[in-house]
């Protein structure tokens, strides 16, 4: 099962690297925030292991954990009240990650690019 997954959530964060790293993105803020949704709900109901994690390790957002963590922190700041896509996906994020005594890493790609993205307000 765990290489479905890795494959599967390889996909969502291939979609998410090219749209959120690259200038050819074509996904707005909105579903770029869907595919995080989908993504957080999928790994959340399927079994990971330490590989699943590493995926994605040289891309834009430096992997699946680091882009897990980058939107945690992201739609903490950015999201619009309980009844938002924002609130969304910063509760699907919240299955897969738990901050625990964590704080925000300003550095962390995924969070910047989310955070320019929203700023432009696309």
């Amino acid at each position: 099962m765990t290489d479905k997954t890795n494959r599967n959530a390889a996909r969502y964060l291939a979609a998410l690297d090219h749209n959120l790293g690259s200038i050819n993105g074509t996904m707005d803020y909105a579903r770029i925030t869907e595919c995080i949704i989908r993504l957080a709900d999928y790994l959340a109901e399927n079994e990971t292991n330490e590989e699943t994690w590493w995926l994605g390790e040289h891309g834009y957002l430096g992997g699946l954990s680091e882009g897990v963590v980058g939107a945690y922190w992201h739609y903490t700041e950015w999201h619009g009240g309980q009844c938002s896509q924002g609130y969304r996906a910063l509760s699907a994020l919240g299955g897969v990650f738990e901050p625990n005594m964590s704080s925000p890493e300003p550095d962390n790609d995924t969070y910047q690019l989310l955070n320019n993205l929203a700023e432009k307000g696309e």
